[in-house]
């Protein structure tokens, strides 16, 4: 099972577009400071589906590189090649989403867990929450949960990040 270009828009986009926190705002500026791309980000990931129609989670793994402002290159190796290009110019029905089209909030605990509620109605349809967990003492990006709206979820695990 994958996830569509959707989802991995939705993902990559709240990303960036999460620093908007008012009472929050030196971590915003710290997680953009040490996660975000002055120009490139590359890394491998690795992303675990868990459906109430599947028995078991269904793991894929793959290579991801952003070019500011508006070009990804997502690759799944394993378990099947696929690769999505999003080159800037794909037109269609899908806005792309900005900072407002989410509620933003930010939770403290062992780590920063970055809340993003999505408040646009046809990203309503595809997302019921996306949650980045941000170590706390370097705000380097752990992990990304994507709760779907019927139940299933996704979480992606970033490594050999190299960012310029």
């Amino acid at each position: 099972m994958r996830i569509g270009p959707k989802y991995l828009l939705v993902a990559v986009l709240a990303l960036a577009c999460a620093w908007k926190a008012q009472a929050q705002e030196d971590v915003w500026t710290r997680v953009k400071e040490v996660n975000f791309p002055k120009q490139s980000l590359q890394a491998s990931w690795q992303r675990i589906y868990k459906s109430p129609m599947l028995q078991d989670a269904v793991e894929s793994e793959g290579k991801v590189a952003l070019t500011q402002p508006d070009q990804v290159r997502w690759e799944t190796l394993k378990p099947v090649q696929h690769l999505t290009v999003l080159d800037g110019t794909q037109r269609g029905r899908f806005r792309l989403p900005t900072e407002k089209d989410f509620k933003v909030s930010v939770l403290e605990g062992d780590q920063y867990t970055i809340q993003l509620e999505p408040v646009r109605r046809d990203l309503k349809q595809l997302v019921g929450q996306i949650a980045l967990t941000v170590e706390k003492k370097t705000y380097k990006l752990l992990y990304v949960t994507i709760l779907g709206v019927d139940g299933d979820w996704t979480q992606i695990t970033f490594t050999n990040v190299v960012i310029k």
